[in-house]
């Protein structure tokens, strides 16, 4: 018995991490509690407060923990180096936004934005989490007159078609959100009006290239 118990105990903080985002994409958000998690994966809920401390510290462990798959994802998209820049910016959509209703990484994020209005630490937390996407961007659109002012003005409109798709709110499919978003982003990255969202911003310079 104590040779189990202390397996339990010796859970690495990644099983902690995994079994709350599946604990979110179960239930949601209004049944994760500490001492259910631990149930969840047979530890005790003070167990799980010593990793974590705070509702808080767990919500952005597991936000950070999640984002991990997407950074790997992003970096890809990066280096693809020979493919139209502007469908690599379709790619970086299409990896931002969430892919349904109540999509548990898109959860956190609405949990954690609004836990933050209360603790400059979460808030502080949520903007380096959210820090690699935006030097991902800045990267992808290199060179661009206004990177900064380019970061804000797609952010914000993802950021508003993330929280309709989440929330299920009625309008637009999301595959009718990543055209509209992708048309946008690729006019403000440089593509000539009336151009196909495949085109490449550098263009120009080659030869004439068209979507897939």
């Amino acid at each position: 018995m104590a040779g189990t118990r202390r397996k339990r105990l010796e859970q690495p903080r990644e099983v902690v991490l995994q079994a709350a985002m599946s604990a979110i994409a179960e239930h949601g958000l209004a049944q994760l509690t500490m001492a259910g998690l631990g149930k969840r994966i047979g530890i005790s809920g003070g167990h799980v407060a010593y990793y974590f401390g705070s509702k808080e510290q767990l919500l952005v462990e597991t936000l950070r923990w999640s984002e991990q798959g997407f950074a790997e994802r992003r970096r890809a998209l990066l280096g693809a180096t020979e493919v139209p820049r502007a469908e690599r910016l379709a790619g970086y959509i299409d990896l931002y936004l969430p892919d349904e209703r109540a999509d548990p990484r898109w959860t956190l994020w609405l949990e954690v934005w609004t836990r933050s209005l209360a603790d400059p630490d979460v808030l502080a937390a949520s903007v380096e989490i959210e820090g690699p996407w935006i030097a991902d961007l800045r990267a992808m659109i290199e060179p661009h007159p206004d990177p900064d002012g380019y970061v804000l003005r797609l952010h914000a409109l993802l950021d508003g078609l993330a929280t309709r798709i989440v929330i299920g709110a009625p309008g637009p499919s999301r595959a009718e959100m990543v055209r509209q978003a992708t048309g946008f982003a690729v006019r403000e990255a440089g593509v000539e009006p009336g151009a196909e969202p495949g085109d490449d911003p550098g263009a120009d310079a080659r030869t004439n290239h068209t979507d897939r």
